[in-house]
């Protein structure tokens, strides 16, 4: 069924969930639309809808616009949705096409008043003008917006009573708030969110609820509020206030009608399919960072303590441009609560990851709380009335479902909404600290907000780092950083995602401007800003000491776990990296991950063991791998069967793998130097590369071939868009070569020389089929080249095609040297397992010296 939404932000959503954003940008023909889908049952004549839609026209020309619009909301929406009866009237089929102003009339006949109050997202059709609309069309659009909002408080006042016949005041106080903010000007609304306020121990919060109102009034009109509203003001004050229980009739609401009057409502990675935990390993030690920047820098623990989530805030602007305010709020609300001491916070990134089910539909934050063991949630929304942003928060306790504390509403400029924040912060702080009879509520405001523009950039940079796209994140760091200068966790993030990219330049830049301020870094931040140095610039072993060290400072922090393990993968600490991935329960200790497969973790243990040799129990934790990435287990699995010497199980999953779409869990790109190019995380192709490089290392260059055959035919069945992209010929390059077709493989890799003449994978790639045909003039030529790079900008890729080539060329001394130096410059250790050019040198004792597992 097609899905309409008019209040708030305007959207048309397919039955398949696609977005059918051309047509709210056709103001005229989205209001017919919503028109006819609003505008009472039944069939419109076309007489009415040509005389309110085009009253500048004459009928003939009116009648012939009106058959055109409906041509194109035809051509959008589909047949069947709008129909017709004979030439003289049409209507929408309400069995296609639902709407949100419907389904919100229905929640409140059937008393689902939360339903009703949470479908209200903003006035209807706001903003919508078009040229020469009637005053038909006007005066129906009023007596809509009337009906709606009408609809609304009656939902509103239902559940204050509800709530407060049970008992429960702070759940009162909180829908009569809302309510207050649909009718800002209705006194009786504004004396009873203060006496629920007052009677739920709220009273500064029913004494700044007045507050607020009577300098909007002062402000805007210029008087005073009732005499009735001061005295109840003067008894709050007294402390002699009550809340009456509400009558059968106290502010009942009216179910609306047409005659009633309006009323005003407001990676990079490396080379070959041995970069599967590559860059996962990267971010797993990166990406523990990230928490770290609103932590502070402690040991000791508190028990007991009481576990909270802090939920998005729901955005009920309407605006789509204040959406990130609600990531913002509960960011700003975890880096506040995480200094009560008896809090354990429930990592924001779990709940964002999670505050969407896999259909798209949100998640209730009771049960996003439930589900991460939290005893208390708290949740918020902020609203809009002119140039004015209200946010208001509430504390739930879990168990129960009840709302033990309301906070707000909080008011500040929309164009400023920072200053509001930190107000929020520190009132949800007192809030909470009273509820759990915590004694530490020590820096309830922060001394340095940062401002708006620079913080929506931080926010969003989080955001498109948690989802694998590292170069925007770095991006919008970096604005942060440069929009707020003292706004010290956005170059924190910046460092971090600059390292995560190989950017080592701005990694030392941003060090030294953390350095050189007046206010030192805790320690979890300082070792924070040491490990992205440390791998930046390649020295595994300063890293894995660092991460260690700060998962001693977080024993309970999973994501400490993760990259002190990811950092002993590097360091080629095998055995380390093994239990240190064993102290992780990925079904409970993951949940912050945006990858719900956890292959970050299931990838490291494999490749773990298969640098061990340790082949039965990689396969057997392969296949433990979830479903959910089903190209990412067949990689994992076929690897394995290779390293058994069993090639026909391998190729057999390599088949089964060749229909698989393209897979997006695992934040895997397909070269680590393509410079911000859009990269596939897991193709078929790319899987049955690395198995044909698996299978010649161990000897099997039969079935090598035949994995590399599958390879080239997947690509070649690509369609000519994709097969074009840099990534896609790249791999089918490094396939065609294991097939032993170096001319068709040299022919590619020339072009891709040709369109980037600094990429290092097209021209490692070139040097080593130059090599395989002989070409030494060509080879020598490319290796000054690889030799020129810095290692500031390449990492350690330069030296690895150089050891490569080295070998290919049969100067086996020469691949040893840069072995050497390709591991001073931090190496992925499971690289060498899975390329077959080395197999010369892997009978000598220097090589077996250099590569083997460390203890």
């Amino acid at each position: 069924m097609i899905e309409l939404t008019l209040l708030g932000l305007h959207a048309l959503r397919s039955p398949d969930g696609r977005d059918l954003s051309s047509l709210p940008a056709q103001p005229k023909r989205f209001a017919l639309l919503a028109y006819l889908a609003v505008g009472g049952a039944g069939y419109h004549r076309r007489d009415s809808l040509a005389a309110m839609f085009w009253p500048d026209l004459d009928q003939f020309a009116a009648r012939r616009a009106l058959r055109n619009t409906l041509y194109h909301l035809r051509e959008a929406l589909g047949d069947g949705v709008i129909i017709s009866q004979g030439d003289d009237a049409v209507a929408i089929d309400p069995a296609l096409l639902t709407c949100d102003v419907i389904e919100l009339g229905r929640a409140v006949e059937s008393a689902r008043y939360e339903a009703a109050v949470d479908g209200y997202r903003g006035e209807l059709l706001a903003g919508v003008h078009f040229a020469n609309a009637g005053e038909a069309f006007e005066e129906w659009l009023s007596r809509e917006r009337l009906r709606v909002a009408a609809l609304v408080m009656r939902a509103l006042e239902a559940l204050a009573d509800r709530e407060q016949r049970a008992g429960n005041l702070a759940a009162a106080a909180h829908w009569a708030q809302r309510a207050c903010a649909m009718a800002p000007d209705d006194e009786r609304w504004l004396r009873r969110g203060m006496s629920l306020l007052d009677e739920s121990s709220n009273t500064g919060d029913a004494l700044r609820l007045y507050e607020t109102y009577a300098r909007r009034l002062a402000t805007e009109f210029d008087a005073r509020p009732s005499a009735e509203t001061e005295a109840l003001v003067a008894r709050i004050r007294s402390g002699n206030s009550k809340v009456p229980a509400p009558p059968d009739s106290a502010l009942r609401v009216p179910a609306p009608t047409a005659s009633a009057q309006p009323a005003p409502v407001p990676v990079r990675h490396r080379r070959r399919t041995a970069m599967l935990v590559s860059l996962t390993g990267v971010l797993a030690i990166i990406s523990a960072v990230v928490f770290h920047t609103i932590r502070r820098d402690r040991t000791d623990r508190i028990t007991p303590r009481t576990r909270v989530l802090v939920a998005v805030f729901d955005n009920r602007t309407g605006d789509s441009a204040l959406k990130s305010l609600g990531r913002m709020a509960q960011d700003w609300l975890a880096q506040g609560l995480t200094r009560i001491e008896r809090v354990d916070l429930v990592d924001p990134r779990a709940v964002f990851v999670q505050s969407r089910s896999v259909a798209g539909d949100v998640v209730d934050p009771l049960t996003l709380a439930r589900r991460t063991g939290a005893a208390m949630a708290v949740s918020g929304s902020y609203y809009r009335s002119g140039d004015t942003l209200l946010l208001q928060a509430t504390l739930t306790d879990v168990r129960t479902g009840r709302m033990v504390r309301v906070v707000g509403p909080i008011l500040s400029n929309v164009a400023a909404p920072v200053a509001a924040l930190d107000e929020l912060r520190s009132r949800v702080m007192t809030a909470l600290a009273s509820v759990i009879d915590a004694h530490a509520t020590q820096d309830l405001v922060a001394a340095d907000a940062p401002t708006f523009d620079a913080y929506q950039a931080y926010v969003q940079g989080w955001d498109a780092f948690w989802h694998g796209d590292g170069r925007r994140a770095e991006t919008l760091f970096v604005q942060a950083a440069h929009r707020d200068t003292a706004f010290t966790a956005a170059a924190m993030a910046a460092a971090v995602a600059a390292a995560n990219s190989n950017d080592c330049p701005v990694v030392d830049s941003l060090t030294r401007a953390l350095d050189a301020r007046s206010r030192p870094l805790g320690r979890v931040d300082q070792l924070s800003l040491q490990i992205a140095n440390a791998r930046c610039h390649g020295r595994n072993d300063e890293m894995l000491r660092l991460t260690l060290e700060r998962a001693d400072l977080e024993p309970g922090n999973a994501a400490d776990q993760m990259a002190a393990a990811a950092a002993a993968l590097w360091a080629n600490r095998l055995q380390r990296a093994l239990a240190l991935f064993r102290r992780v329960n990925p079904a409970t200790d993951l949940e912050w991950n945006t990858d719900t497969t956890h292959v970050a973790y299931w990838g490291g243990v494999t490749d773990a063991l298969h640098g061990l040799g340790r082949h039965r129990e990689e396969l057997a934790e392969a296949e433990r791998l979830s479903s959910g990435a089903p190209l990412t287990r067949i990689s994992l699995r076929a690897s394995a069967l290779a390293a058994l010497s069993r090639p026909t199980a391998a190729l057999v999953l390599l088949d089964s793998a060749m229909e698989l779409p393209v897979e997006t869990a695992s934040d895997l790109g397909l070269a680590p130097y393509t410079d911000g190019r859009p990269q596939y995380t897991m193709t078929p192709a790319w899987i049955a590369n690395g198995v044909s490089r698996e299978l010649a290392v161990h000897g099997d260059t039969v079935a090598s071939r035949q994995a590399a055959i599958r390879a080239v035919a997947w690509y070649r069945r690509r369609p000519a868009e994709e097969r074009a992209t840099f990534e896609e010929r790249l791999v089918a390059a490094w396939s065609l070569e294991m097939m032993g077709d170096f001319a068709e493989a040299e022919r590619i890799a020339r072009q891709l020389v040709a369109e980037d003449s600094t990429n290092v994978d097209s021209r490692g790639e070139l040097a080593g089929l130059a090599a395989e045909q002989g070409d030494t003039v060509l080879a020598d030529s490319l290796d000054h080249w690889l030799a020129a790079q810095p290692v500031a900008r390449v990492g350690w890729a330069a030296s690895d095609y150089r050891a490569r080539l080295a070998a290919l060329l049969g100067r086996p001394d020469s691949a040893m040297a840069r072995l050497r130096d390709a591991f001073d410059e931090g190496i992925w250790p499971r690289w060498l397992h899975q390329e077959p050019a080395l197999n010369v040198l892997r009978s000598r004792p220097d090589f077996v010296a250099l590569t083997a597992p460390r203890n």
